[in-house]
């Protein structure tokens, strides 16, 4: 018996229902069958809803598959970056960026992370009103570019983060288009993109510069590291700045919009919230980062729960160019596979209660089979700062958490936004409240 079922409902009405409501047609197709097959033609599509077949794709059977249309689109922006190359430049590539996150150089950042989180702090007010998407953007954003690129941004910070939010923006107009028209054709939305582009490779190009003239400066940095002699390879300008806006893009905005969700739920659980509080009142932040970060199991829980609900990479997109077998179903050249750990992470077979935030899920050793909860999706293409970003927002949630709650201007329920990543529309405008 085949483990690929066909759609019940047409071709028209998915792409409707695609475009109303990306995230709730995942969800509706997440009881169908393990694989869902679009009926879509010539090039076949298919929905992928079993932990089993997850596996299959991003390990198992990874090297007959490549990123595709998601790559063709974000490579208008980043070039040949870590998340748009293929198969031997990307492992060559993520050979060389592998150092920048190992344990000692995690442990270096934490400083940095500490530091602009105090500073945040610093500026927060009593009572006053603030974007939380905003301040996240901007914090994770000076984050990224002190400990990957040695440049302090704080004079232009909130413009670089707008350029980054543009960018995102018209890059998921892409991702959902029928037709991507080439950057070059002189619509509002290129002109917009390619303002943006310009803003940031301004400062790349300074920076890459200034690590040529001053490389002592920017030793254990990305630059650095591609500006290095003895490799395999040589890397142009060029190719620096698709690594640097690379990270730029998916080392902070993630992080950001994971860190938005997780104030969001703090304040619609107030015996969470209770909880966390009640663990960093008792942390010290003068010892070691690693201490520290063992120190705080709860924290950990709730950003892995964070996670679950929230993946900020809520869709993955796979291309098999050639015939692949995947536990015994023969598929086709040229066939699509759609996997959503947002719908996936909402199993209820899986998550009782699958909707509601409970961070306990993820005491002791939860027993849900691999690739139910895949966060940072799985394979040789796994999210290579993982660890960072986990390190990442345990501390500035613990920071802030110290001194400050934050408290929802509307009672009305977020709204996800499924663009590059997964964003809450409208920003979260919160009061900060003094603990």
């Amino acid at each position: 018996m085949s483990r690929v079922s066909n759609v019940q409902t047409s071709r028209i009405q998915n792409y409707i229902d695609f475009r109303k409501d990306t995230l709730s047609f995942f969800e509706k197709m997440l009881y169908q069958g393990e694989i869902i097959s679009l009926k879509t033609g010539f090039k076949p599509s298919y929905i992928v809803n079993s932990p089993d077949f997850v596996k299959e794709i991003l390990v198992a059977k990874d090297r007959f598959f490549v990123k595709g249309r998601t790559s063709k689109v974000l490579r208008r922006t980043i070039g040949d970056g870590l998340l748009t190359s293929e198969k031997e430049e990307h492992e060559i590539q993520k050979k060389h960026l592998q150092p920048l996150f190992y344990k000692e150089s995690i442990h270096s950042y934490v400083q940095t992370i500490k530091e602009e989180t105090q500073l945040l702090e610093a500026k927060l007010q009593e009572n006053h009103t603030y974007s939380i998407q905003n301040e996240m953007m901007q914090l994770t954003l000076s984050i990224i570019s002190k400990t990957m690129f040695a440049t302090d941004l704080e004079e232009s910070k909130q413009e670089l983060a707008i350029a980054v939010s543009e960018i995102i923006e018209q890059s998921a107009k892409d991702l959902f288009s029928i037709v991507i028209l080439p950057l070059s054709v002189p619509t509002q939305g290129n002109k917009l993109h390619k303002s943006a582009i310009k803003k940031l490779e301004e400062m790349i190009y300074r920076v890459i510069v200034d690590a040529k003239n001053k490389p002592n400066l920017y030793q254990n940095t990305l630059v650095n590291i591609f500006l290095g002699k003895g490799y395999e390879k040589t890397f142009s300008d060029e190719e620096i700045r698709d690594q640097m806006l690379t990270m730029l893009l998916a080392g902070h905005e993630t992080t950001a919009n994971l860190l938005t969700w997780i104030f969001y739920e703090l304040d619609r659980n107030p015996e969470v919230e209770a909880q966390f509080h009640n663990e960093i009142d008792q942390v010290d932040f003068s010892k070691d980062p690693f201490d520290t970060y063992r120190a705080l199991p709860y924290t950990q829980n709730i950003i892995q729960e964070g996670l679950r609900l929230y993946p900020p990479a809520w869709l993955i997109y796979r291309e098999a160019p050639q015939k692949v077998e995947l536990l015994g179903e023969t598929f086709r050249p040229g066939s699509s596979f759609m996997i959503s750990p947002y719908a996936i992470h909402r199993n209820e077979y899986v998550f009782k209660d699958a909707k509601s935030f409970k961070p306990e899920r993820f005491f002791g050793n939860p027993t849900w089979p691999a690739f139910a909860y895949f966060p940072f999706g799985g394979g040789s293409r796994s999210c290579i700062g993982s660890k960072f970003a986990l390190m990442e927002a345990a501390f500035i949630l613990a920071v802030l958490g110290k001194r400050y709650k934050f408290r929802s201007v509307s009672q009305e329920k977020a709204i996800p936004e499924p663009l590059v990543s997964l964003r809450l529309r409208g920003g979260l405008p919160m009061r900060a409240i003094r603990r």
